[in-house]
């Protein structure tokens, strides 16, 4: 199968590297098939570093990175681990991130030595982009205190520049954090969501009848947010106060950013811990106003401000505009909300039918995705408590729990298909970050979920085979990466679109390859809008391929 880059002026040419499978049509509505890898592909061993003092930042680790971070076509991974806390025997060596560079076949190596980035910090969140524009992908890892910023020198190798580049985030407890070009000049900026103001000498148990339990989001005060503006020589400058993003503070957790009401500029997303959640809106120059209340974001259905983990945002119903999710705390629904009108969203959890059985649990890591390429796409959820003690406030939940999947029904209704995947509730484990892409370039979307203290899932999409078309883009007048451009794929069938995310989820990248399944379709037309407000257009009749776009 011939991968194509699509040049200047749309002139193919072939590239090596980019490897498809070809597939045949099959039918809409074709079950979702996700099986477990056994034995799991990678050695990689996940710690919270916990002691049974139950520090308030236990529960918080981890997110992964899937990425191409040696731009041979295939999607590597970047696990972050956390690291032993106070009252915690040391151990030698030391628990690092670990980065993997995928071989194909579901075969990985270990390169973090070599790569240089086996950072002993205590893990959070993690985000790649194209920071200096050169061609191959950086990472920003947020942690419990110091932040790390790595370099790609395009050999393999990474050199760490936090200090130098001007990204100092003042030691805080970090979370979610993406980038984004927040003035379309071209260049990456970079948002870190905070979690709180904590410090173990302040760290104190909450005790409930005959039992102690770890703080919660309201006995530490929040910490602020950063943002940083690129200056495009490699260095940063903080922004947070003057652009507008330094309002009254909350436990963040995960980030997402997109342009939420249509005028071009990206804005950005927060899920908040227990606090209404942050919509900043750009007015196009980097300048933010908070407006998630007035969006109908800040809060679910009945006015609740929820225990908000990761986020995300994908058209859900093919009408063209992005919806939002939100996974949340335990007795809480997770909360779709649906885009009404342009920048308007309600809380349509319940007509959407998520899923009730999802309501006693911790919910964390969550995709919006394609799994079965008929065109439009499913859920996945992670879920596990952190709370080792349970069971004596809440018998309807555990550390362990199920993972959940909810296939689209074609119009933004889902059905609980968990049970019947099949292989995605084992092993049941306490997950945290999830990750989804091809990782065997087989067209198929697959699934990587850290567990707390223990293995990562590996999950491989072997759904019946239907049409997909999957595309990459590069920016020129936008940043390399194409952060925040929107791809629309039409068939004769319908419409479908994404957006290009750097940072998403539950404190994880993923997903910058836009995967787009056709169902029995061959043909169609590809959109791409631009950072730079450039459209280029192009038809295609060749499905099954992975296809670079280069801006014009």
């Amino acid at each position: 199968m011939q991968i194509l880059v699509l040049c200047l002026g749309f002139v193919t040419c072939p590239v090596s590297g980019l490897l498809a499978q070809e597939s045949v049509a099959g039918k809409r509505g074709t079950s979702i098939v996700l099986n477990l890898l056994k034995p799991t592909p990678v050695p990689f061993q996940h710690i919270d570093g916990s002691s049974g003092k139950r520090y308030v930042v236990e529960p918080m680790t981890a997110g992964l990175a899937l990425f191409d971070y040696d731009g041979d076509g295939l999607i590597d991974i970047y696990f972050l681990n956390g690291a032993p806390l106070p009252g915690t025997p040391n151990v030698d060596p030391p628990p690092t991130n670990r980065l993997y560079r995928n071989l194909g076949d579901w075969r990985f190596v270990d390169v973090t030595e070599f790569a240089q980035v086996g950072d002993t910090g205590y893990g959070l969140g993690v985000v790649a982009g194209d920071v200096d524009n050169d061609g191959d992908l950086d990472l920003y890892v947020s942690n419990f205190a110091n932040d790390v910023f790595y370099i790609n020198n395009a050999d393999g190798t990474f050199t760490e520049a936090a200090g130098e580049s001007g990204l100092d985030d003042g030691g805080r407890f970090g979370a979610g954090v993406c980038m984004l070009d927040i003035d379309n000049d071209g260049n990456l900026d970079l948002y870190c969501a905070n979690y709180q103001y904590f410090s173990f000498d302040k760290h104190f148990q909450q005790t409930i009848g005959d039992y102690q339990y770890h703080p919660g989001p309201h006995d530490f005060p929040p910490a602020d947010d950063l943002l940083f503006r690129s200056n495009g020589d490699g260095t940063f400058t903080d922004v947070s106060a003057s652009s507008g993003i330094r309002v009254k503070p909350a436990p963040g957790m995960g980030v997402v950013s997109a342009d939420f009401d249509g005028n071009g500029a990206a804005d950005i997303l927060i899920a908040n811990d227990s606090f209404p959640n942050f919509l900043f809106l750009n007015d196009g120059s980097g300048k933010f106003s908070e407006d998630a209340l007035i969006a109908g974001v800040a809060l679910d259905r009945l006015g609740r401000p929820n225990g908000n983990m990761g986020i995300d945002c994908g058209d859900l119903d093919n009408d063209g505009l992005l919806d939002i999710f939100t996974t949340t705390y335990q007795d809480e629904m997770p909360v779709l909300y649906r885009q009404v009108a342009n920048g308007i969203f309600e809380d349509v959890t319940n007509t959407a039918k998520i899923s009730s059985s999802l309501l006693p649990h911790v919910s964390w890591g969550l995709g919006i995705v394609d799994f079965d390429n008929d065109s439009d796409k499913d859920l996945y959820v992670a879920c596990g408590h952190f709370l080792d003690n349970i069971k004596h406030l809440d018998d309807r939940t555990s550390v362990k729990v199920s993972n959940f999947v909810m296939q689209n029904n074609g119009n933004g209704i889902f059905d609980d298909v968990s049970r019947a995947v099949g292989a995605t509730v084992e092993p049941i484990e306490s997950s945290r970050g999830a990750g989804f892409d091809d990782l065997n370039n087989d067209g198929l979307v697959d699934v990587v979920v850290v567990n707390a203290n223990t293995a990562p899932s590996f999950l491989e999409n072997r759904s019946p085979v239907q049409n997909w078309i999957a595309i990459e883009l590069t920016g020129t007048r936008s940043s390399r990466d194409a952060a925040g451009a929107i791809v629309r794929v039409r068939t004769d069938l319908q419409s479908q679109m994404s957006v290009v995310h750097l940072g998403r989820s539950y404190q994880s990248h993923f997903g910058t390859r836009l995967h787009f399944g056709l169902g029995e379709r061959t043909s169609g037309v590809i959109e791409v809008r631009w950072p730079s407000a450039a459209v280029q257009k192009l038809n295609f009749t060749n499905p099954n391929q992975v296809l670079r776009i280069v801006e014009e």
